[in-house]
Formats: structure tokens, C-alpha cells, sequence
């Protein structure tokens, strides 16, 4: 049964929380489709949930992530907790979101039976038919159009959470706007993780590597203090929430 959360775009929770009965396992369909100026990787699970891992050559903004999100979750079957958004950290084209809207519905458009497989810190995504590499995620959340790798079978239901957090702050002056911080995790099966976070970000302490992606640059361009305690804590949420 497929449980949803309100889906707006700042300053919520908005989860995607799929539950199966023990032991079931998905098949996967997959697509992929790059723009002048983005590239795009969309998973989708035999329940019909969707990932979707893009990935720009500009620097992706919290009201261009909201401002893409708003057209796909219009024109598209798609949740925004499932939707990450990153830049790839080097130049920084002038922003294009045309590129990315247009990437990631060509992808959904060309969707087609996927395994998806798990080793060496690489998800790689290929086509059933002649086993074809269609994209792949490395450790750092790069988006590739290749490099797909041997690894173990990822089976299972997509599962993701995404949340706005905003740290702790000073009584704000008038006409200051607090900042609030994107966090999100996407899981595949029970076999990988990738947790997302804004910014020039580091892997926070203490979380174990094994079957996590670190995604940073994600959702936002700006870093969030990691050190903050409602940081801290959206980031076991969300981690929780899709285990």
C-alpha cells in the first residue's frame, strides 16, 4: 500500500513510503535521456514508483529545484521526494531548466525492462534487451550515461523521503528569510542508499558506507551546517523513513 505525504515543495516533509509483503520483489523498468545541458536517469519499480537522478552542468538553485519540480509533478506521475536534482561541480553554464525537464521526460518516455545491479559503489542501471548499459550512479553521485559494472542484483521497491530542514537561528531581523536545507534518501531493494544533500557537503560522520551513495551538490547550492542538531536529526529521518 502505497502511503503519501502532502507534496508541497519547501518547508515540509514530503515522503514516498512504499511497504511490501516479505519477501516480494520488483522488476525494474528504466530510462535515460541527456540535453544540451542535462542528463537524466529515471528507475521505476513494478509498484510504478519512480527515481528520478539527473544531473546539470549548472548550479542548481533551491527555487530552480522547486521551479523544475512544480512542472514535473504537473505534467508527470512523479513525487518530489523522488526527484534529486544535481549539479555535477564543474563549470557553471547559465541555468537551463528547460534542459532538465526535457531530459528527465524524455526518459520516462523511453522506460523500458531494466536490471539494476549493485558492486563496487556503482549502481548501474542496463536494459534487459542485450544487456545495453543505460546510465549508472557512482559513490559520489555522478550521473553517467555508462560505466555500468558486475554487482549483485538490486530487487525490491523504491522507497524515498525528502525534507526541508531549517536550522537552528537567532531571532531574525525584518525582512530576513531563514534558510532552510533540502535532505533526501532514495533506496533500491534493500540493497543501496543514496542520501542527497546540498551544497559542497561531506558524508556526515558516523553513517556506515556499506550500500550508500553520497549525493552532494543535490537539491540546492548551498551547504547546510551538519553540525546542527535539526540537521542532524532530519538526516536519521529520512534515512528511517526509507529503510
Amino acid at each position: 500500500m502505497r502511503k503519501r505525504s502532502s507534496k508541497r515543495l519547501a518547508g515540509c516533509i514530503a515522503i514516498e513510503l512504499t511497504l511490501a509483503a516479505a519477501g516480494w520483489s520488483a522488476d525494474f523498468k528504466a530510462g535515460a535521456a541527456t540535453a544540451p545541458t542535462a542528463r537524466a536517469l529515471v528507475v521505476e519499480d513494478a509498484k510504478g514508483n519512480r527515481a528520478v537522478f539527473a544531473q546539470t552542468e549548472f548550479r542548481i538553485t533551491q527555487s530552480l529545484a522547486d521551479f523544475v519540480a512544480s512542472q514535473l509533478l504537473r505534467s508527470q506521475t512523479l513525487d518530489r521526494a523522488a526527484l534529486l536534482f544535481r549539479w555535477g561541480g564543474i563549470g557553471a553554464r547559465p541555468p537551463q531548466p528547460d534542459d532538465l525537464v526535457a531530459a528527465i521526460t524524455a526518459a520516462i518516455g523511453a522506460l523500458e525492462p531494466a536490471t539494476v545491479r549493485y558492486g563496487h559503489r556503482v549502481l548501474s542501471v542496463a536494459a534487459v534487451e542485450k544487456d545495453k548499459c543505460l546510465g549508472s550512479l557512482n559513490e559520489d553521485g555522478a550521473v553517467g550515461t555508462t560505466g555500468c559494472s558486475e554487482g549483485v542484483d538490486v530487487t525490491g521497491i523504491i522507497r524515498a523521503a525528502f525534507q526541508m530542514v531549517e536550522p537552528a537561528h537567532a531571532l531574525l531581523k525584518r525582512g530576513e528569510v531563514a534558510r532552510a536545507f533540502p535532505v533526501q534518501a532514495i533506496a533500491l531493494g534493500k540493497q543501496v542508499t543514496v542520501l542527497a544533500l546540498s551544497g559542497e557537503s561531506a558524508l556526515p560522520e558516523g553513517l556506515p558506507p556499506r550500500g550508500l551513495i553520497f549525493s552532494a551538490f543535490s537539491n540546492h547550492d548551498a551547504p547546510p551546517p551538519l553540525q546542527d542538531a535539526r540537521v542532524h536529526a532530519a538526516i536519521q529521518r529520512v534515512l528511517a523513513r526509507v529503510k
